[in-house]
């Protein structure tokens, strides 16, 4: 092989053609990586066609830093397979983070490769845990972990937010308990959609939070459920995303989880106010509290009846008694007064002209015979007339 000198316009005669150039390039792969190796990467996306097709990134700060092409072979992909969803509960989807056995391939005509001969799943479920931790970590060092779980819980329900995937079975689970309430007007949920698992998941988590926060704003929310079907380790992973997690350990009211199973763990789960296994039993929370806080008005309402009854009673018997007194002390008042009108009667009585005449005393009339009662008002030499019990006497006033 030559080089084109500098000036030349006729084409080199020596050259390579493509395939030979990425055989060579095949080659050296093949004598710098002999067999298999661990590599750890992202999925980014899968296409299953038989075989498993695997896109793989890396990403660092600034972005994506590397992605190439790996291939699950139909004869080991069942094993494969199998292994994976036995240690995590669900298959290969786009999101997870890897670690991957395989040989380094470069095909002339499909270019870089990696052939997965195995997998390691307890990686996979360490990076979620690995999340999860992080996650916790950061929250409390927040100050913010445990805000919602201070929140007392509603006494009853009656408008509330809903936060679900689209058509999902726990959605159906959940709204076979509430819709007859719903149907009666007892309850008043508000449903809102999200996507729960995937890359497009912590943007749509988010939104969902916010769009909840709005419907508060705009007339306050009892409480705000979150609800997903139980699923694998890796599906639910997606839910503990950072930004969401604090979202909902500061929401106002208080927030009810009904994620997965009883055995898995989340990040929602645990800044929840309330959590519970399943949206059934989510629903089922609801619907008791409803049915309590109905039976506790009507005790109330026998409650009030009773007393109000007693009181009537008391009110009346009080009312009775009151009557009585008023009657007694009306009554002493009228004997008193009666006596006292009987005292001054006989006092009158005993002050008549006869009766005072006959204690020894006189009356004392002038000549017309009007009654004089003081001496300025007799002169000398005039004739008076004095008047005793038993008849009357003439005199003559001598000074």
């Amino acid at each position: 092989m030559t080089r084109r000198k500098k000036g030349e316009t006729r084409p080199p005669e020596q050259f390579l053609e493509l395939s030979e150039l990425l055989a060579y390039v095949g080659q050296v792969i093949a004598r710098g990586l002999p067999g298999a190796v661990w590599v750890r990467a992202e999925i980014a996306a899968v296409t299953d066609r038989r075989h498993l097709y695997l896109d793989l990134v890396q990403s660092g700060d600034e972005g994506e830093v590397a992605r190439c092409r790996a291939t699950v072979w139909a004869r080991e992909r069942f094993g494969l397979e199998t292994k994976f969803r036995r240690a995590t509960g669900g298959g290969l989807t786009a999101g997870l983070k890897v670690l991957l056995f395989g040989e380094a391939t470069f095909h002339e005509q499909y270019g870089f490769a990696l052939n997965v001969l195995d997998i390691a799943p307890e990686f996979t479920l360490g990076d979620a845990a690995l999340r999860l931790a992080e996650g916790r970590e950061t929250l409390v060092r927040e100050g913010v972990y445990g805000l919602n779980r201070l929140l007392a819980l509603p006494t009853d329900f009656f408008r509330f937010a809903v936060l679900s995937p689209r058509e999902a079975a726990g959605l159906g689970d959940f709204r076979r308990e509430v819709d007859p309430l719903e149907r009666a007007g007892v309850l008043r949920p508000v449903y809102l959609e999200a996507t729960f698992q995937g890359p497009a998941a912590a943007a749509s988590l988010r939104r969902g939070v916010q769009d909840a926060l709005a419907l508060h704003t705009a007339e306050p929310l009892d409480a705000l459920v979150v609800i997903r079907g139980g699923g694998a380790v890796t599906d639910l992973a997606w839910l503990n995303d950072l930004p969401f997690a604090r979202a909902l350990a500061t929401f106002p009211v208080p927030v009810i989880t009904g994620l997965g199973h009883a055995r898995d763990d989340t990040l929602p789960d645990e800044v929840a106010c309330v959590r519970t296994d399943t949206p059934s039993k989510a629903a089922t929370l609801i619907v008791r509290t409803v049915v309590e806080a109905a039976a506790q008005a009507q005790e109330d309402v026998r409650t009030i009846r009773t007393q109000a009854a007693q009181v009537l009673v008391e009110a009346e018997a009080g009312a009775q008694w009151t009557l009585d007194r008023a009657r007694r002390a009306a009554g002493r008042q009228v004997d008193a007064a009666a006596a006292s009108v009987d005292a001054l009667m006989k006092q009158a009585l005993g002050l008549t002209p006869a009766r005072t005449l006959g204690r020894g005393y006189a009356l004392v009339r002038d000549a017309a015979g009007r009654p004089v009662t003081r001496a300025a008002q007799v002169q000398p030499g005039q004739p008076l007339t004095l008047e005793f019990s038993d008849g009357v006497a003439g005199v003559t006033a001598e000074g």
